[in-house]
């Protein structure tokens, strides 16, 4: 049905263009999926109710960024209108328990609309009709997820939503990696060499985590339980980067194993083999040569993980269940 839509002649997409902020409201909302899998189960529906949820945000998420890419033009005037807090993240004085839950939300709702342009780009190969979040973007979206891990010690506690915020921020960490590399080996749209274009998304990736990494570091000073569950996500970012062949995950390399090893007499045994594994891939991949990006396969395996744990999350944090990170 996707591949239909350039040429489409029904005007569905008229029809949804009216209903874009609704729609990202519904993508953004918590309780959709637990909602949706009660329906289900009230009315015996044939569907696999584990990842029906899922599967129907990523699909309204890809309108969702097609619909905004389209109307972004020079201006980036689509993603202002419907994401108005993108370019305005709380400052260092307003960062108290209500910024801290919108950040999480904005945060959460960023999330599905990248996996939704990252699916696109997997079912597609080479189009660049699916990147709604600009690039200059990357250091606002930073601080949003900064007030995150900064607050996260302290509001962690107050619900099961708060507990989760931290899987929801390592889970954008690695969709923002991966959508700059996408972004890197897409066609230039603008009248700028490829090279100097690929260059600049793989620096919008590095700036990044620059400018995350020291807000990291912050959070495992806090005691030995938080070295653990930050070495836990870390460790579960290299995998997934290192799953889909990133070059990014290759600069970054030097700057993330020191700081896990520091810390290796806090791991469980599971965690260090874990890490130990990542070091021999690394250690084989600089005998092969550079990273260059995921093969498709790759891609679209490592979003579909995604977005079931993404999915399990928002239900867990929505039935108000017990803690819940995915290994």
């Amino acid at each position: 049905m996707i591949s239909t839509l350039q040429g489409c002649t029904t005007a569905a997409m008229e029809c949804m263009r009216q209903y874009i902020s609704e729609l990202l409201d519904f993508i953004a909302d918590m309780h959709t999926l637990t909602k949706l899998k009660s329906h289900m189960k009230a009315c015996c529906q044939p569907l696999h109710e584990d990842t029906f949820g899922g599967n129907l945000k990523v699909g309204l998420a890809q309108v969702a960024a097609m619909e905004i890419s389209k109307g972004n033009h020079r201006d980036n005037k689509a993603v202002v209108r419907y994401l108005p807090w993108l370019y305005h993240p709380p400052s260092t004085m307003q960062q108290g328990p209500k910024e801290f839950i919108e950040c999480v939300s904005h945060i959460r709702q960023l999330s599905w609309l990248l996996l939704g342009s990252l699916t696109h780009c997997a079912l597609h190969q080479g189009s660049t009709s699916c990147m709604p979040i600009p690039l200059d973007a990357g250091s606002h979206i930073a601080d949003h997820l900064i007030v995150i891990l900064i607050g996260f010690p302290e509001q962690s506690k107050t619900s099961v939503l708060h507990m989760c915020s931290l899987f929801h921020a390592f889970m954008f960490a690695q969709l923002w990696t991966i959508y700059c590399e996408q972004a890197a080996a897409a066609p230039s749209l603008q009248n700028q060499n490829q090279t100097e274009f690929s260059s600049s998304a793989i620096l919008t990736g590095l700036e990044f985590w620059s400018r995350v990494t020291p807000s990291i570091l912050q959070l495992m000073a806090h005691n030995k339980v938080m070295v653990e569950m930050v070495c836990l996500h870390v460790i579960s970012l290299m995998e997934a980067l290192q799953e889909c062949n990133s070059t990014i995950f290759v600069k970054l390399i030097p700057m993330w194993l020191p700081m896990i090893q520091s810390n290796l007499k806090h791991l469980s045994a599971g965690l260090q083999l874990r890490l130990q594994a990542i070091q021999n891939r690394v250690n084989h991949q600089c005998l092969q040569g550079q990273a260059s990006g995921a093969p498709p396969f790759a891609l679209r395996k490592w979003l579909q993980c995604t977005q079931f744990k993404m999915a399990q999350v928002e239900i867990q944090s929505s039935e108000a269940a017990s803690q819940f990170y995915p290994m």
